[in-house]
C-alpha cells in the first residue's frame, strides 16, 4: 500500500546546507527524489539522485520511506587546500525517514548518510534534515468502488444470492 498524496512535490530540505528538493511519485509507493546540495560555509554545490520506497503507515498521507542512490558534490578549488580531497566527490547515498502530507504541504524528517568513493572522508554521517515540500501535483484518491473492502462485501453477496439463470444466459 503506497501513502503518498503527490505526484510531484518540490521544496526545500534544511539540514547542514539549505538544499532544494524535488520528489516524483514513480509507481507502487517508489519515488524518485534529486536534491541540489548547498552546504553552510563553503561554495560545494552537490547533486543526488535517488530511489525510494515509502510505507503508508496509521493512515494516508502518513509514511515511512528508505532509499538510496548516488551523489556528486563539486568541490570549491580555492576551499581545497584546507582538505586533502583533490578531486569532486563521487559515492553512494542512502536515506530513510518519515513524511506526512496535509493538503498541499509535504514535510518529512530525514537522514541521509554517504559513501564518498574518492575523498579523504569515506563516510559522511549528515545528521537529521527537516524537508518542505509543495505538492504541485496531487494523487487522486481512490474511489470506494476501489477500496479492497467493498470487494469482499461484493462477494459475500454474490455467493449468498443465487439466481436462477434466464433462457439466454448459458
Amino acid at each position: 500500500m503506497e501513502g503518498q498524496r503527490y505526484v510531484t512535490a518540490a521544496g526545500f530540505r534544511i539540514g547542514q546546507g539549505f538544499d532544494m528538493t524535488l520528489q516524483q511519485y514513480i509507481t507502487q509507493g517508489w519515488t524518485a527524489e534529486g536534491i541540489i546540495h548547498t552546504s553552510l560555509g563553503s561554495d560545494e554545490l552537490g547533486l543526488t539522485l535517488m530511489g525510494e520506497k515509502h510505507q503508508k503507515i496509521f493512515f494516508r498521507g502518513f509514511n515511512v520511506y528508505a532509499g538510496g542512490g548516488l551523489h556528486y558534490y563539486a568541490q570549491d578549488i580555492d576551499g581545497r587546500s584546507s582538505t586533502n580531497d583533490t578531486e569532486n566527490v563521487l559515492g553512494l547515498s542512502m536515506i530513510a525517514g518519515v513524511e506526512l502530507s496535509i493538503a498541499r504541504l509535504n514535510m518529512s524528517v530525514d537522514l541521509k548518510p554517504d559513501i564518498n568513493f574518492n575523498s579523504s572522508n569515506a563516510f559522511d554521517w549528515n545528521g537529521p534534515a527537516l524537508s518542505l515540500r509543495y505538492i504541485i501535483i496531487k494523487r487522486e484518491r481512490k474511489g470506494i468502488d476501489d477500496w479492497q473492502v467493498w470487494d469482499r462485501f461484493k462477494r459475500k453477496k454474490n455467493t449468498s444470492t443465487k439466481r436462477k439463470k434466464r433462457f439466454w444466459e448459458s
